[in-house]
Order: C-alpha cells, then sequence, then structure tokens
C-alpha cells in the first residue's frame, strides 16, 4: 500500500520491515515450536539457516510459508485440483469473495496453488480475534494478512468498516493487487453457503459511485472450496445447535485454535478449488432496484449462484443427502462409498466428540447435504 498511513495498523508488512520482523522471530523460542511442528527435522541452525535468506515477503512465502503449507496439504488431502485458474493470467487484480468453510485453509490452499502456477499470491482478510499472540500476528502479517478489527462498539465498528472498505478498494485499484475476502464473518457451519449483505455494503462504503460501479472497479470473483470431509465438521455442531435455539453461543477460550490446528491437521480427502467468472455485465440489473438492501441482497444472489454453480459435489455430499431423504442407493451411486462404512464413520466422529443425539446426527449430515441443496435449488 506504499506509505499510506491511514492503513498502518491493518496492512500486512512491506519488504522494509521483513529484516527487523525475522530478527524478532528469531528471538522467541515459541517460533521454532512452530518449524519443528511443521518440519520435525528442522533444528534451530536449519530455520536460522532459511530465514537468514528472507528479505522481502515473496522470500518469506518461497522459503517458509509455502513449503509449510504445502507439506500439511501433501500429508492431509488425497487429491487437490483447481479450476478457473487459466482466467487469472491476464494479471489483473480482483476481488475473491469465497465460501468459507476452514479458518486458515480455504485461502492458504488457494494461495498455495497460485503460488506454484507462477500467477502470484494474494492479499488474504483475517480476523483480529485470531491474533493472540506477537507470534501469530508476525507470522501472518508476513504472509501478506491484513487485519479486520472484531468485536468493537459500535462507533468504532464503522469506522473501522469504512477504512476497511477503503483498504480493499486501494490496494485493488491502486496497488493492482488482488484481496480473498470469505463471503461471510465466521465460516459456514451448516453448509449452506450465502454471502452477507454486511459484507458487501462494508465493501461499497468507501466508493462514491453507483453501486454497480463500485462493485465493477473491484472485479469480484466468486472462489468455491469444496472438502470431502471436513476435519472440524463435529466442532460446529454446538453452534448450530444453539443459533436454532436462539441461544447466544459462548466459544471456549482455545476452540478457535483448537479448530485451526484440527483443520490444518485432520484428513479432508479430495479437496477441489474452482475460481469463477469477473461479476461485470450481471451487475447492471442493480439498476432495476432503488433500495440499497435489495440491490445488496441481489448482489449476494449473483455472487452465491456462481458458488453453488461451481462447487464440486462429492460422493460424501450425495449420500449424505440421500440417507436425509431416506433414498440411499447401491455404493456404486457414489463412486464405491459404501453407505454402512460412511454411517459408521460419520456415528464414530459424533461418538468421539461427545455427541450421541439423533438432532446431532442430522445436523452432522446436513452439513454435507447442504451443498446439494443448494446446488438443486440452483437448477430448479
Amino acid at each position: 500500500m506504499g506509505e499510506n498511513s491511514a492503513f498502518e495498523d491493518i496492512r500486512p508488512y512491506l519488504d522494509r520491515e521483513v529484516p527487523k520482523v525475522v530478527e524478532q522471530l528469531l528471538s522467541e523460542p515459541s517460533f521454532y515450536t512452530v518449524m519443528r511442528y511443521v518440519h520435525p527435522d528442522w533444528d534451530e541452525q536449519k530455520v536460522r539457516s532459511v530465514m537468514a535468506k528472507v528479505k522481502t515477503i515473496h522470500d518469506f512465502q518461497d522459503r517458509v510459508a509455502h513449503p509449510s503449507m504445502r507439506k500439511l496439504m501433501d500429508s492431509t488431502i488425497d487429491e487437490l485440483s483447481i479450476s478457473g485458474h487459466e482466467k487469472l493470467e491476464n494479471g489483473e487484480s480482483r476481488l475473491f469473495i469465497s465460501n468459507h468453510r476452514d479458518i486458515i485453509l480455504d485461502s492458504a490452499i488457494l494461495n498455495v496453488l497460485l503460488f506454484e502456477k507462477g500467477i502470484g499470491t494474494f492479499q488474504t482478510a483475517i480476523g483480529s480475534n485470531l491474533l493472540t499472540t506477537d507470534l501469530v500476528a508476525n507470522l501472518t502479517k508476513l504472509n501478506k494478512n491484513f487485519v479486520v478489527k472484531r468485536n468493537t462498539a459500535a462507533r468504532e465498528f464503522y469506522e473501522n468498516s469504512m477504512r476497511l472498505s477503503a483498504y480493499i478498494r486501494h490496494v485493488i485499484t491502486g496497488q493492482k493487487e488482488s484481496i480473498w475476502i470469505a463471503q461471510r464473518e465466521g465460516r459456514t457451519k451448516d453448509g449452506l453457503d450465502k454471502t452477507q449483505p454486511g459484507l458487501l455494503k462494508m465493501l461499497s462504503i468507501s466508493c462514491d459511485d453507483p453501486l454497480r460501479v463500485c462493485f465493477k472497479n473491484l472485479r469480484v470473483t466468486p472462489v468455491a472450496i469444496s472438502y470431502e470431509y471436513d476435519p472440524c465438521d463435529v466442532l460446529k455442531i454446538p453452534e448450530l445447535k444453539a443459533i436454532s435455539r436462539d441461544v447466544k453461543y459462548e466459544k471456549h477460550p482455545d476452540e478457535d485454535l483448537n479448530s485451526i490446528l484440527t483443520g490444518l491437521t485432520g484428513h479432508k480427502g479430495r479437496v477441489h478449488i474452482s475460481i469463477g467468472d469477473v461479476i461485470y455485465s450481471d451487475l447492471e440489473q442493480l439498476a432495476d432496484y432503488p433500495a440499497l438492501n435489495d440491490k445488496l441482497r441481489v448482489l449476494g444472489e449473483i455472487i452465491d449462484k456462481q458458488i453453488y454453480k461451481n462447487y464440486r459435489i462429492w460422493p460424501t455430499n450425495l449420500l449424505a443427502y440421500d440417507i436425509l431423504e431416506n433414498q440411499v442407493k447401491s455404493k456404486e451411486a457414489y463412486e464405491g462409498l459404501d453407505p454402512k462404512t460412511f454411517i459408521a464413520r460419520m456415528k464414530g466422529r459424533l461418538a468421539a466428540a461427545n455427541l450421541h443425539a439423533e438432532e446431532d446426527y442430522k445436523w452432522l449430515l446436513s452439513m454435507y447435504a447442504n451443498p446439494v441443496r443448494n446446488s438443486l435449488n440452483e437448477l430448479a
């Protein structure tokens, strides 16, 4: 973002700041612990040797972030694929708006794949609630994460939203660099991926042009990420139950950290990322709606339509849907996935999480079934 001081406390680090941050990291014992967790064969000397070559943000991503994330991905993903990336090779900056299932991985996997294809990485939004230590803040800001401030008072919330909106617009239209942001605050726990109008409103408040023009300038590009298995599936059930009962859900102090580690290290089966088309001509229909809320609703539906269309439906999704609809077929209908084996796996995961109610089982199956419902509704 250059030297614009308005964004000092939310922007990622700049290249000129890297040497000082590296020095700070090397002075923290916990940094070596993190490195050994991912790379057990890296002793302190090896870590120092790698970090000695880190002089820029690109160096950090090339020598630390990418190999670390690739190693975690290789050990937990059976097959990883991507489609639509060929549309990015024109080098134009854009705003990726993605469905959100995993705290870290949704954007990290896409960043790794684009890095490996030579397309380049993007800046990523991360909630301030996740930056629990200086170590975490340093590592994320070295990896081109910018901060979305959470849990603020009403007046401060508006000011932070305005600044965040201005920052995103500045990066995309001024710096010509792409940004990734989730379609909603917090993960979609029930599988019903839906863009929050509040997010779209935030993106628009720094622009005085008509809404359709504001979003044309951002070159909004929907992204769908599909996990065959969600390592955090059972961890999401208590919050879903609380919301269904209109009860305020209180997170445990280490809940986010547990979800991050489970997401990083848990088995995911196959994973597919689909990059959609830039939303451009469809924005003209916003002119037909005089009320802002209607414009935002329609824009959200345009984004969601691409996500639903491009979401890769796995056998786990189809089988979960058929179980709930009482129409289970033979395993040949699910690429050889045996219904009895799948049901046993789901119930085993619930039991391990001390969730035994029939309601828990239905919530778990619904997470996997709802993408099918989204797809069917889109085709109707």
